[in-house]
């Protein structure tokens, strides 16, 4: 079953937010452990239609109701996908509503990363609108060094690369992550 193109581009917007300034939560006066990375996301290839859609999709939109992905994308330290690999993110993508405007997704991922420092899981999840920015993602918990975190997760578009198996997008993600110690 080909991947809706719409879904494809859904996907790399997810990944693609704009980084933006805002107001921290009260986190007990902690500063956050910042950890950045670039999702090498490589569609065509990484990914798999799950689940079909319950609906067809809206006139305007190439993605139906209730269309879940399946995925997972290598995270680099620099813009080039051959550059350090510090780990990978699993998830899924449903669409969990879609009109002419907009198509609103929700993701749940789980962030592998291990820069040969820090080791660990963070889980990711929130609702993503594909017609206004920043896009932004709650980190709901982890495991290893991440242990008992909480915080959230922004990103924003770098490069999109054809490839023979489909497209390579590139996006730079900033995790600002707290712990509850």
């Amino acid at each position: 079953m080909a991947l809706p193109k719409l879904l494809c581009v859904a996907l790399f917007v997810i990944a693609s937010a704009s980084l933006v300034e805002g107001r921290t939560p009260y986190n007990g006066g902690q500063r956050p452990r910042l950890i950045t990375y670039y999702l090498q996301q490589q569609f065509g290839v990484n990914e798999l239609g799950m689940v079909p859609p319950a609906r067809p999709p809206v006139n305007g939109t190439n993605t139906g109701f209730g269309v879940e992905v399946v995925y997972e994308f290598t995270m680099t330290a620099e813009q080039s996908p051959q550059s350090k690999v510090l780990g990978y993110v699993r998830g899924t993508a449903i669409a969990v509503n879609n009109t002419a405007a907009s198509t609103t997704f929700f993701v749940q991922n789980v962030i592998h990363y291990d820069d040969g420092f820090v080791r660990g899981t963070l889980s990711q999840q929130g609702e993503a609108i594909f017609a206004s920015l920043p896009w932004e993602f709650a980190i709901t918990g982890g495991t290893g060094a991440f242990r008992n975190a909480y915080g959230f997760n922004v990103g924003r578009f770098i490069s999109s690369t054809p490839t023979p198996n489909g497209n390579l997008i590139t996006t730079f993600y900033e995790a600002s992550v707290f712990f509850n110690h």
